[in-house]
């Protein structure tokens, strides 16, 4: 088996099932970073416009141990749906402030993570395994394109 990784092309699955949302405006990203109180990544930007969520191709990403994760798809960029329920999922499930989530599944997340800076690093999120209602974070990137530059897809 070896790994392709993601090459600036190719980002979006063809044939999902992960619906992507309505196409993504400059008013409706306006509206959403205001709701936020962020400034999303430009390269995180052009992905929504061509395509405004779904299944991505290179679903993997490497931790620094060689562990890896799966991010099956990106949530719509929207206020009623998607990223946009940010706020929510931070105090629903006890998360830290200061992120927006890309995706996640109440266990795990991928987020954009302003705590220390306006320009955001990229962390993955996960239940401690103690169940004691802690979260474990995993530092992927520190930036939104240097996280896309680790995603990879398995081959043969």
């Amino acid at each position: 088996m070896s790994m392709e990784f993601y090459k600036q092309t190719g980002f979006w699955k063809k044939s999902t099932q992960y619906k992507p949302g309505e196409p993504l405006t400059n008013e409706k990203l306006i509206k959403v970073e205001e709701h936020l109180g962020r400034q999303l990544p430009a390269s995180y930007v052009t992905l929504m416009k061509a395509q405004n969520g779904g299944e991505l191709k290179h679903r993997y990403v490497l931790f620094e141990d060689g562990e890896a994760a799966i991010i099956p798809y990106f949530y719509e960029v929207d206020l009623d749906h998607g990223i946009g329920l940010t706020p929510v999922f931070i105090e629903e499930c006890g998360l830290p402030e200061g992120l927006v989530l890309l995706t996640g599944d109440l266990h795990s997340w991928l987020a954009l993570d302003y705590r220390k800076s306006k320009d955001p690093s990229v962390v993955y999120i996960s239940e401690d395994e103690s169940e004691s209602g802690l979260w474990e974070e995993y530092p992927l990137a520190l930036t939104f394109s240097e996280f896309t530059a680790r995603l990879f897809r398995k081959e043969g």
